[in-house]
């Protein structure tokens, strides 16, 4: 087999690569020079602002002019890679190439923060020596860029031949590398905040654009009474008769998106009482067709309850037939206010209604700060009471508080044959749940339950 000529063959043996280089003159000429170009360099450097690959490109381009290299590069970690960030010259054409930082010249550079010679790539043991001749570089130099403690990368200048660098291209990148080490860490910095700069305007462009799409949607329900309402009926349990009904809004426009999402959304674009008051506005479209005494109860929250239009929405209807729920989730920090504009609606003859009591210490709050009529324990209380004696022990609590204050107690929720034996034998008097009916129109509600006589009490 033919050997293939050594490249470094191709060059006269006995040329020192000195003597490819500038003539003869004293070190300290030499140092000035050097000194002036490479703060030229850095002029140039400082020239390319705030990106980082433009830092990078005139720092690659720089070494290896200053170097007078075939190739330079910078490269950065990526994990356990080393990365050709920026290149030069023959480097550029590996561009993006991904090496092991393990086994490498310039990982090692990285680790140990000393500047590396290598001299011949086919004799250095701490090379990778197939990287080598991918690249085409015989001997090298890398210098770690470094800014403070913090380690950036290298920069690493290449030749096809051996022995291509002598003690004074150690010193140029050395003092090339002191140089630019801060001004890339600054470059980088600054592009990262302004990555989250813009990463945080865009989410605010975001959020503000889909708020502006929320805002639409719930005014356009609003404007064009785009909401419908169903009810599910609230059962005397010992007699099976309706003692009143609850409204529910469902919308058409949007199925797939659940009740409780469309009210939650209202509150967080500031329209929570213009959605509240129109459903509250249908629901009472349905009070005539309900027989008397039977009363229909309206979800509202306290701060539709302290608005001023709910007086003007409930004028004209018998309000002894109203119940209005406060919504548990809702904490208002005003008792008073709130205690103070109760009563006055009770003393209209309207019955306040506690939603959700039992599920957390929220509820507990309102129950003592609060007078409501009506005390609803929750679907969480109900499930499985039939199985857990802790759960009954809970509602039993919630009975006698009832009794004690004049209050009735719906329980929601109750969804099986079981867990109604389980809340009449503890003496539960109303309810409401999938086991007696779903939500529904309020016609078939009336058509498979006879009214009671007497109402809630």
């Amino acid at each position: 087999m033919t050997k293939q000529p050594d490249v470094s063959d191709q060059v006269e043996q006995a040329a020192d690569p000195a003597d490819r280089r500038a003539p003869f003159a004293s070190p300290m000429s030499e140092d000035a020079v050097l000194l002036s170009r490479i703060i030229l360099a850095q002029g140039e450097i400082a020239a390319a602002g705030s990106d980082p690959l433009q830092v990078v490109d005139v720092v690659t381009r720089r070494a290896q002019e200053l170097t007078r290299s075939t190739g330079a590069v910078v490269e950065m970690r990526d994990g356990n890679d080393m990365l050709y960030w920026s290149a030069s010259g023959t480097a550029e054409q590996h561009l993006g190439l991904r090496l092991p930082s393990d086994g490498s010249l310039s990982g090692l550079c990285m680790r140990s923060g000393q500047v590396l010679q290598c001299d011949d790539s086919e004799e250095d043991p701490r090379v990778n020596r197939d990287a080598c001749r991918k690249v085409g570089l015989r001997s090298m130099l890398v210098v770690p860029l470094r800014y403070g403690d913090r380690g950036i990368g290298v920069l690493k200048v290449m030749s096809p031949y051996r022995n291509g660098y002598t003690p004074q291209d150690v010193r140029t990148l050395e003092m090339l590398a002191t140089l630019v080490g801060a001004t890339l860490a600054l470059a980088m910095d600054r592009a990262a905040l302004q990555t989250d700069v813009a990463r945080r305007q865009n989410a605010e462009k975001h959020a503000f654009r889909e708020k502006a799409a929320i805002a639409t949607r719930i005014r356009e329900v609003v404007a064009n009474e785009r909401l419908q309402i169903v009810t599910q009926p609230v059962l005397a349990l010992a007699p099976q008769r309706i003692v009143g009904v609850e409204a529910l809004s469902r919308f058409p426009s949007n199925p797939t998106l659940p009740p409780l999402r469309w009210f939650d959304e209202a509150g967080k674009v500031g329209l929570a009482v213009e959605l509240e008051l129109a459903a509250a506005r249908k629901a009472l479209d349905l009070l005539p067709q309900l027989p008397a005494p039977l009363y229909l109860a309206i979800n509202v929250s306290a701060q539709t309850l302290l608005h001023p239009q709910l007086d003007a929405l409930l004028q004209g209807h018998p309000l002894s037939r109203v119940v209005l729920e406060i919504t548990e989730q809702l904490q208002p920090p005003d008792y008073p206010r709130l205690s103070e504009r109760i009563a006055a609606l009770q003393r209209q003859g309207l019955r306040i209604a506690l939603d959700d009591a039992g599920t957390g210490f929220a509820s507990l709050r309102h129950l003592l700060h609060l007078a409501p009529d009506i005390i609803k324990l929750d679907l969480t209380l109900t499930r499985g009471i039939d199985a857990e004696p802790r759960r009954q022990r809970l509602a039993l609590a919630i009975l006698s508080f009832a009794a004690e204050t004049n209050a009735s107690v719906i329980v929601e929720g109750i969804e099986t044959e079981s867990e109604l034996a389980t809340l009449q034998a503890l003496g539960v008097r109303y309810g409401q749940g999938y086991q007696l009916a779903h939500p529904g129109p309020l016609a078939a509600h009336l058509a498979r339950y006879p009214a009671i006589e007497d109402g809630i009490g």
